[in-house]
């Protein structure tokens, strides 16, 4: 029996402790569910989403929100099988790297990485939209490129301070102004409603829009508004009785949120129709507000919505930070991204890397002629790519895993088949027919992306084979599958060998 051996398998499977820990047990169950809440987002989701989809897809903006929330579904109760016996900081990684081995846990941490950080971008600059429409709805002149940026660098600094302040900082700050944003959005999607609600609109109902590409890529974009559900699970080690909390926080918010994404596009879609135009450089929300004749409800949603993107870009900044720095203690990325702040317990370092990079996508759209909605789109659909690869990663290695560790159930195993299924049908729609426009190039930006993390792990595995063979292994089994596990006389079997 080697000294690894001998760790207690009650205790997550840590390579080294340099700089602290993160804050265990800070977090309730409804605490859990307000994290994924917050880096879900709703209210930012339903003021930007439904216009991404439109922008995209037109009448088809409907059926591309309804696609993406079944191959949601699916993935989230794939993710569910995995947390209900093991939770970790790691994530989706650490899941596809149980059934798949280290170099899938690396890639899809780096895939999320990717995603979070793209989702951080779009955060502050959508604050930057609605703020800046607010100051000009007020009187003030703003349309300056100077004040677009410095309210990009004030809108990062908040986003950035949330999260450094600490996990439980960042889920009360995120639960208050959902619900605020959410009633306030409340009000333009009933007049929505009562406006064009007497005509119902067949044209989005049609199945002609399944047949479309456009509409499947734009289900790229349906599927990353939900995008954050899963942050769920970066809390396991934050978390209280995180085994039964994580799953059922994630199956919770999904199903809540695909009902919530329904309601919301449709009208959205109706309102975007009317005599003001939704452009490359809109706000979506405001333009419906004001053919649904309620622009005066426009001040509130503004401001309310321009802070709840903060609070969302400081979610998926907590997740994304937590992604490096469980690589970072795993020492697959630079150990400076797995500090720990001395007083905060925060992952400080990758919060501030997080962030910083999200700015400078933020800022290049800012400071181009694309326009910046169109951009945020751009980032959106390349952060939605890399969602959907670490779904479809998850999904194809937890039936892997389930059955070495002889739990898989005949509905785990369809469920997985189904997910892997859908998550491929649409990523080839994506990519034939080729799209039009800049469409085209995106799946390729985040094949570029994703190959840099690759390349980082493959040197890795040339200069420090052990090493890499642990990537994925920190987490925590739960206390019954442990004695499950011990019964079967398999309790290894969580733990994938080393290198030698």
């Amino acid at each position: 029996m080697t000294a690894e051996d001998s760790i207690p398998q009650t205790s997550p499977v840590v390579l080294d402790e340099p700089e602290g820990e993160l804050r265990a047990g800070a977090l309730s169950g409804v605490g859990v569910f307000a994290q994924g809440l917050a880096a879900a987002a709703p209210s930012v989701a339903i003021a930007s989403v439904p216009g991404s989809l439109f922008l995209v897809a037109g009448k088809g903006a409907l059926w591309a929100a309804i696609v993406g929330g079944v191959l949601v579904y699916l993935v989230a109760t794939v993710i569910a099988l995995q947390a209900r016996r093991t939770v970790s900081s790691g994530s989706l990684g650490t899941y596809a790297g149980n059934g798949l081995g280290p170099v899938a846990a690396f890639v899809t941490g780096w895939a999320l990485i990717i995603g979070y950080i793209g989702f951080a971008a779009g955060g502050v600059l959508g604050a930057v939209l609605y703020f800046n429409a607010f100051l000009q709805e007020i009187g003030l002149h703003t349309d300056h490129l100077a004040v677009k940026i410095v309210l990009l660098v004030l809108a990062t600094a908040a986003a950035l301070y949330i999260p450094f302040r600490g996990v439980s900082v960042s889920v009360k700050f995120g639960l208050g102004f959902e619900v605020v944003s959410l009633l306030a959005i409340a009000i333009i999607l009933v007049a929505s409603y009562v406006t064009y609600g007497a005509r119902f609109d067949g044209a989005q109902f049609s199945l002609s829009h399944l047949g479309s590409s456009a509409t499947l890529i734009a289900a790229v974009t349906a599927v990353g508004s939900y995008a954050g559900f899963e942050s769920a699970a970066s809390l396991g080690h934050e978390a209280r009785d995180a085994h039964r909390n994580v799953p059922r926080a994630i199956l919770r918010l999904v199903i809540g949120l695909g009902i919530l994404y329904l309601l919301a596009t449709y009208p959205e879609v109706l309102g975007f129709g009317g005599p003001k135009q939704l452009d490359a450089d809109s706000t979506p929300l405001p333009i419906v507000a004001q053919n649904a004749g309620v622009s005066w409800v426009t001040y509130a949603v503004d401001l309310t919505l321009g802070t709840a993107m903060i609070v969302f870009s400081s979610a998926v900044i907590n997740s994304g930070s937590r992604s490096l720095f469980t690589l970072s203690r795993e020492h697959a990325l630079p150990r400076a991204l797995g500090r720990v702040h001395t007083r905060f317990r925060t992952p400080h370092v990758a919060i501030a890397f997080v962030g910083l990079v999200g700015f400078v996508i933020g800022l290049i759209g800012t400071v181009t002629s694309v326009g910046r909605f169109q951009w945020d789109v751009y980032v959106g659909i390349v952060s939605s790519y890399a969602y959907l690869f670490a779904y479809l990663l998850v999904a194809i290695a937890t039936p892997l895993w389930l059955r070495r560790i002889r739990a898989l159930s005949p509905a785990g195993l369809v469920v997985s088949v189904l997910a892997v299924a859908g998550i491929v049908y649409v990523i080839y729609k994506n990519l034939i027919p080729v799209p039009e426009g800049a469409y085209k190039y995106l799946p390729y930006v985040f094949l570029a992306l994703l190959l840099i993390g690759l390349v980082r792990f493959l040197r890795l595995r040339i200069s420090r084979p052990d090493v890499a063979a642990r990537v994925g292994s920190i987490q925590t089994l739960s206390a019954a599958e442990q004695e499950r596990l011990a019964d079967l006389g398999i309790l290894d079997a969580i733990r994938r060998p080393t290198a030698h």
